[in-house]
């Protein structure tokens, strides 16, 4: 992919985007349900300042990691205050956690929220045709089912604002693109909801790398060299797949980085931190939604 590095005002403008983008407010809207029959099926929305531009700001869903089964949406709200001050409304979704979001369930409520987003377009001033999904570990892995399955009829959210179909782009944080990779891994099993053995066709399935074909949106994968809880494995594999189809997509790779352990995008040091917090993933990030959305701060 193009480095951000050898565009010098897109370094300029990301960096001051990571350090709170001066004096820019963001309007926050948190709590609000977006399926009345779960209890966890709620969002966060961040607005970028200012009234929105000709025909709504472009959008980002983010979804949280936490291996189906635990996390919660804060984790993403840094993530999403960045955006909104690089002019990206920001939304944050809980969904269903294991055992109640068994596969297909947490798809189903990820698709949920974006419908609900899209039919609030008008009300948070944002553009329905606009908007990308954002996900991290088991959030990458619901961010890109819903760029190349949106469609499947397993998946397809019965709750008052679906079904809809895939976002504009997605952003694969470290997200597990093949599930059958992991047939002896505990969290896999409870998520798709039995051994391979038993229910080979569910985990065919609930892997997005089963599900590509030509037409998916553009992907970003966001992914540390050292990962030994999902392997690079995964994001190269979707890649060659998404490619094999014509479906442009990028791989960011961090050298060094594992899971959770990375340089923080603020302070430059090894911490506990997602790699798609890195500085370097934030200067890829925006700049691919940027390219992809059309959007952005001016």
């Amino acid at each position: 992919m193009t480095s951000p590095r050898s565009r010098p005002w897109l370094l300029v403008l990301t960096l001051w985007t990571l350090v709170g983008a001066g004096c820019a407010q963001v309007e926050t809207i948190e709590g609000i349900s977006y399926d009345d029959r779960h209890g966890r099926a709620e969002l966060d929305v961040y607005l970028p300042a200012g009234a929105p531009p000709p025909g709504g700001w472009p959008a980002v869903l983010s979804i949280h990691g936490g291996g189906w089964r635990s996390g919660d949406r804060g984790a993403m709200q840094l993530g999403a205050e960045r955006l909104a001050r690089a002019g990206y409304v920001g939304v944050n979704i809980n969904y269903r956690l294991v055992p109640a979001g068994t596969y297909p369930a947490a798809v189903q409520d990820a698709l949920c929220a974006l419908a609900f987003t899209r039919a609030r377009a008008a009300a948070w001033g944002l553009d329905p045709a606009r908007i990308a999904t954002f996900g991290y570990s088991a959030g990458g892995h619901l961010a890109s089912m819903l760029g190349v399955a949106a469609s499947a009829p397993t998946h397809q959210p019965d709750c008052a604002a679906g079904p809809t179909g895939p976002p504009a782009a997605v952003i694969s944080g470290a997200g597990p693109q093949d599930l059958r990779l992991y047939p002896e891994v505990a969290a896999v099993v409870e998520f798709v909801g039995g051994s391979k053995a038993a229910v080979p066709e569910r985990w065919d399935a609930a892997s997005p790398v089963t599900h590509v074909a030509a037409g998916a949106p553009p992907f970003l994968f966001v992914h540390g060299e050292e990962d030994w809880l999902v392997d690079l494995e995964h994001a190269r594999a979707m890649q060659a797949a998404l490619d094999a189809v014509g479906t442009p997509s990028e791989l960011l790779t961090l050298p060094a980085g594992g899971h959770l352990w990375n340089r923080d995008a603020a302070a430059g040091r090894y911490d506990v931190v997602m790699s798609s917090d890195t500085a370097e993933a934030w200067l890829a990030i925006i700049d691919f939604l940027d390219r992809t959305l059309d959007g952005g701060a001016p």
